[in-house]
């Protein structure tokens, strides 16, 4: 199981054992959700850049030459509108970024550490983004609504250039097994590249001018199976639809409740990433301090039992992070690869206080 799957298989367990209103099984995944927080690098796993020989050999992601962009959110060239791309603005989102233009619109990918991705797909219960300078990323968790394809969730990255988009990928890729076969896949008039196993598939293709796409999904991902065996129609008929429901004609808000009244000096906001469900969310941030590396801040942490105080203040403190509660509000600092102290860790948790809803908690 890669970092990828642990609310979604904790949601699909609750499901096996019977029927459960969405909304129980909603609270139940993020009641989880918050406690796998310390293990998901939201920002600093797509943003890696890992070279993966064995799974990609000697060919690159993108065709080459790049392919022509098509315009992405439109239906394929067979379909009619569905009431999926209707529905979506019925469905709860975060409030649009004011002052932001979408990617439809010249818009730059990550701007602001805003949101310039989202779905026409109704069925997903769960969104989780990140955005950052030049990529963004979106996880679908689509609980009961299986796709006829055999998904039941599906991810999304997109970056400003190929190469980040290569990097990006490639540490998506390593955690997915076996060798897969590669082809050709059309998304619309863009030229595409498909792989596949019997156990998930990937798309890689040019959305829009300096706009770079890469999606995945993981088959039998679902309770039960509803697709046992996956052949290659399956495989292309699973990544098409996944393309043609993203939307990028609109800018979402990433931000989060609270601020830091201490970092060290020159530390920077970097990204943000957004747990969404139903009608709120919760929001990690990323911060870069001098000379590399970055530390995360959220503002939902583990269920919180204190083994020690810093500075009169009871805080729960492990080796991958540290957590305290604010006027009822749990928040928890995880250091990354940031190097900070323990010292500097706990000034810094002691140190958030709520707020407002910003972009930039330092301010």
């Amino acid at each position: 199981m890669s970092d990828m799957d642990p609310v979604f298989s904790i949601a699909l367990r609750e499901r096996a054992d019977g029927d459960v209103r969405v909304e129980a099984l909603l609270d139940g995944a993020r009641r989880r959700g918050a406690r796998h927080r310390r293990n998901r690098r939201l920002m600093a796993g797509v943003g890696a850049a890992i070279a993966v020989v064995a799974v990609l050999g000697a060919t690159t992601l993108l065709p080459n030459g790049h392919g022509t962009p098509v315009p992405i959110g439109s239906a394929p060239p067979s379909a009619a509108p569905s009431q999926a791309e209707s529905a979506v603005a019925e469905k709860p989102r975060p409030p649009v970024a004011a002052g932001l233009e979408p990617l439809t619109s010249g818009g730059t990918v990550g701007e602001g550490r805003q949101i310039h991705l989202d779905t026409t797909d109704p069925a997903p219960f769960l969104l989780e983004w990140s955005s950052g300078a030049g990529l963004e990323s979106m996880r679908a968790i689509r609980g009961g609504g299986i796709s006829e394809f055999g998904y039941s969730g599906y991810n999304v990255i997109v970056a400003s250039t190929p190469q980040k988009l290569e990097d990006a990928a490639a540490s998506q890729l390593a955690q997915l097994p076996g060798r897969p076969t590669l082809e050709p896949l059309h998304v619309g008039t863009a030229d595409g590249s498909l792989r596949w196993t019997k156990d998930w598939a990937a798309l890689a293709w040019p959305a829009r001018p300096d706009v770079w796409a890469f999606a995945w999904v993981k088959f039998h991902d679902s309770v039960p199976d509803p697709k046992p065996a996956i052949d290659a129609a399956d495989a292309r008929g699973a990544m098409l639809e996944v393309a043609h429901a993203i939307r990028y004609d609109r800018v979402l808000r990433c931000t989060a409740s609270f601020h830091l009244t201490w970092a060290p000096a020159g530390t920077r906001t970097t990204g943000c990433a957004l747990w969404w469900g139903w009608t709120a969310g919760d929001a990690t941030m990323t911060f870069t301090v001098p000379g590399g590396g970055a530390f995360r801040v959220s503002d939902a942490g583990p269920d919180f039992q204190p083994n020690t105080t810093y500075n009169g203040r009871p805080v729960q403190d492990g080796a991958d992070g540290s957590s305290t509660v604010v006027d009822g509000k749990a928040f928890l600092v995880e250091p990354g690869d940031s190097a900070i102290t323990k010292d500097q860790r706990l000034r810094i948790l002691t140190g958030v206080r709520p707020g407002p809803a910003t972009d930039d908690p330092l301010r």
